[in-house]
């Protein structure tokens, strides 16, 4: 399939009147917004600019015990899980400039913890990492998303999938309180009874 530059040209136009008229973005949100401008609408990433948001890290964001390398979702859901003034977030962070998926906790003031990072001896990581763009999530939700899709991470829409097709039909708060109003666990599939 070819991209028709006309209606790249066009679309990267748009996103530059919405840019300015937000006061100008990070880089990582105008990373997503141009993959969409480009490339057209895509599930995750139209999901991630709806309800995403940039977070400011400081000084205590790289502070305290360190979760296990390379396990930044699980490290991130027990963080806010055992403190009720952590809320979970999950969405993209840039490491020298490359963005990647990562999950990472904020406090009621909205300042970045993130309890996978290995800080520089300088205690932040400012000189590797930048912009955390991401969508924080209701804890009750976080919980029971894991209990019903038996994993760690909840915007993976394979690995979750029990809950994360409702979250893109509904919206972000209406997904999450359709899981919270849900039983424990997730309704079994009945299986078809075999031809004798």
């Amino acid at each position: 399939m070819m991209l028709d530059i006309t209606k790249v040209q066009e679309r990267m136009a748009e996103m530059e009147v919405r840019e300015a008229a937000a006061g100008g973005w990070s880089d990582m949100r105008r990373s997503l917004e141009s993959q969409r401008a480009a490339f057209g609408p895509h599930l995750m990433t139209d999901f991630l600019i709806e309800y995403g948001r940039d977070y400011k890290v400081g000084p205590k964001s790289y502070a305290g015990l360190r979760g296990t390398p390379k396990q930044c979702y699980m490290n991130a859901a027990h963080l806010a899980l055992s403190n009720p003034d952590m809320s979970y977030v999950e969405g993209k962070i840039t490491i020298h400039g490359i963005p990647i998926e990562h999950a990472w906790c904020v406090g009621d003031d909205g300042i970045v913890v993130d309890p996978t990072i290995v800080p520089d001896a300088d205690g932040t990581a400012s000189r590797r990492v930048n912009d955390y763009f991401g969508i924080a999530f209701n804890t009750a939700y976080l919980r029971k998303a894991m209990l019903w899709n038996k994993v760690y991470g909840l915007l993976d829409y394979f690995a979750a999938h029990k809950t994360m097709p409702k979250l893109v039909e509904l919206g972000l708060d209406a997904g999450q309180r359709w899981l919270i109003d849900q039983p424990l666990k997730p309704p079994r599939k009945k299986r078809k009874k075999k031809a004798a």
